[in-house]
């Protein structure tokens, strides 16, 4: 059974910047590079333990991917 895909969702939330996974939220983060920052180095270390990984920007809603360790077709 393949491990589920996490997916860290940078989005500005009650007026800072966080990060949710899970529908868990992290933060506050002082700025959005900080919070892209934080959210890439640990979607790497998932990685690394072999769970598929995204970084995603999310505005209004629409999500731009920033980092990935998910293949384009998806294998």
């Amino acid at each position: 059974m393949p491990l589920p895909h996490a997916r860290y969702i940078v989005l500005e939330h009650e007026g800072v910047w966080k990060i949710n996974l899970d529908n868990r939220y992290y933060g506050p983060f002082a700025t959005r590079e900080a919070a892209v920052q934080n959210a890439t180095d640990t979607a790497r270390k998932a990685s690394g333990a072999g769970y598929p990984a995204s970084v995603l920007l999310m505005r209004g809603t629409a999500f731009e991917t920033l980092w990935t360790s998910v293949p384009p077709d998806g294998a």
